[in-house]
């Protein structure tokens, strides 16, 4: 069955020449979702309601600032761009509020800025990773608004060579330290993971988890051997994952980690014929472009090599490259495939409220899957 999705906004991004090649994500956690362009002038915040709002400009620093990592503040009253030598925040107004050297760390890939909500205000902190020093400890420095050092924190974990993130719970609270990454000689190392908490600034470690995987259940590396994790249920009660060859995704109960179902690449109409038209030789089951549309419906991208020789030295218009299926989480079955009123759509944002993004040089569709989509046939079959 072809499922006509429901157009539920249209949001033209002015000054945008393509939306799939510039930097850039989505911010779902919100009441309202939000857009988040990185440009290379200012980054901006839109917000996805009936139209695309904007929220706030942050000019960069300077016009040839080659950044590495935007962060945004929660509250949206400022960013930190991090560049090869320094972390610099910026106001809505383009005012530089701090700028703060990365003490030699030249061009790390590895900082890292936390921003905390704190004290009777609710003040903003930030705590941004600089180099230690020491191979196997990491620094972390606690800053005001105004860029006034108010803690340093020496954790006994990561180094200057692995990539060290601060955990947050809700509401601004500090609730974890997690280590990954490989060591300066390229060997491998495990992850290390701490209970943590944020006192006058100070990052405070408790307990130390030994294994990343103990905070999983028994069944999860079982799992996950030979697959890859696409998403999380809504609920997280469910995960979604797809063989390592593309030829089957599964739903997981968690934490029992047990399959609840599973849908395979035979499942599908065979290329050519029916809704898999649209590809005319073998596919897989693209890992990028899937998930949970909401707690009762997945969506999963079927991909096909482009064949760039029938086009161009024959003039052949050929198949797309992408379809998008949607499917039931609970059996496995699926409810059709979802026929834009444009030719090949490739990427997908699940926002998880029922709606997707997608993308057409300056301009972004929103969509659902419209009305009695809990009516549509458990299988393809039934039709």
């Amino acid at each position: 069955m072809t499922i006509t999705p429901r157009l539920v906004a249209e949001y033209r991004i002015p000054g945008v020449r393509d939306l799939l090649s510039g930097g850039g994500w989505f911010d779902p956690s919100g009441p309202v979702p939000r857009l988040v362009l990185q440009g290379p002038d200012s980054l901006r915040v839109y917000e996805l309601g009936e139209d695309a709002e904007l929220r706030a400009t942050f000019p960069r620093p300077s016009s040839n600032w080659r950044e590495m990592n935007d962060w945004l503040a929660p509250d949206l009253s400022f960013v930190v761009f991090q560049g090869e030598t320094s972390y610099t925040a910026v106001d809505r107004d383009g005012n530089r509020m701090w700028h703060h050297p990365l003490g030699g760390w030249y061009a790390t890939p590895w900082g890292h800025v936390g921003f905390a909500m704190a004290g009777p205000y609710r003040e903003t902190q930030t705590l941004l990773r600089l180099p230690s020093g020491a191979a196997d400890k990491s620094l972390f420095v606690a800053l005001d608004t105004a860029g006034n050092e108010l803690a340093r924190s020496i954790l006994p974990c990561g180094g200057n060579d692995r990539c060290v993130e601060l955990v947050w719970g809700s509401e601004g609270y500090l609730t974890g330290v997690y280590a990954r990454g490989g060591t300066a000689d390229g060997a491998p190392a495990k992850p290390a993971e701490y209970q943590a908490s944020l006192v006058c600034g100070h990052i405070v470690l408790g307990e130390r988890v030994r294994e990343k995987r103990a905070t999983m259940p028994a069944g999860y590396a079982s799992a996950l051997r030979g697959r890859e994790p696409v998403e999380w249920s809504p609920s997280g009660t469910g995960m979604m994952t797809i063989d390592g060859r593309g030829r089957d995704v599964r739903w997981h109960r968690y934490p029992s980690c047990e399959v609840a179902a599973e849908l395979r690449l035979s499942d599908f109409p065979p290329p050519g014929t029916g809704d898999s038209s649209v590809h005319d030789h073998h596919r897989w089951i693209y890992p990028y472009g899937g998930g949970y549309v909401d707690a009762d419906t997945a969506m999963v991208t079927l991909h096909n090599s482009y064949n760039e020789a029938r086009v161009f030295m024959f003039g052949e218009d050929v198949w797309e490259e992408h379809s998008h299926w949607l499917a039931d989480p609970a059996t496995g079955g699926l409810h059709g495939r979802i026929a834009y009123p444009m030719r090949d759509v490739d990427h997908v944002w699940l926002l998880g409220d029922g709606t997707w993004v997608t993308a057409e040089w300056d301009t972004l569709y929103r969509w659902s899957a419209g009305p009695g989509l809990s009516d549509l046939p458990a299988t393809m079959s039934d039709t």
